[in-house]
């Protein structure tokens, strides 16, 4: 699978079933976080809430009110995500391959 993938080759990887809480669940979020789309939404998220953090008082000092982080790579079966390929995430694809399917894009 991976044999006949070159460095810089766009790859698309589908979630083949659904995923309980715990290593192969972070990991694929983690692969989902390399798509272009899913980077943008993310990196907009961030931005906005960087801009609207509220800044409170405690112990006379400036204290961030920090929201949660949005959780765009949301890996369920059927999922399916484009990204290009390097050979150092290797490892973690051999690590999540009964879960997912990588092909050419």
């Amino acid at each position: 699978m991976l044999d006949s993938i070159n460095p810089g080759d766009t790859i698309k990887c589908t979630v083949t079933r659904d995923l309980r809480p715990g290593d192969t669940l972070d990991t694929v979020r983690r692969l989902m976080r390399f798509d272009p789309d899913i980077k943008r939404k993310l990196s907009k998220a961030q931005a906005h809430r960087k801009a609207t953090t509220v800044i409170r008082s405690r112990g006379r000092r400036p204290w961030p009110v920090r929201q949660k982080a949005t959780r765009a790579a949301n890996p369920a079966k059927g999922v399916t995500w484009t990204m290009q390929y390097f050979p150092h995430i290797a490892p973690d694809f051999k690590a999540v391959q009964s879960v997912i399917t990588i092909e050419k894009a």
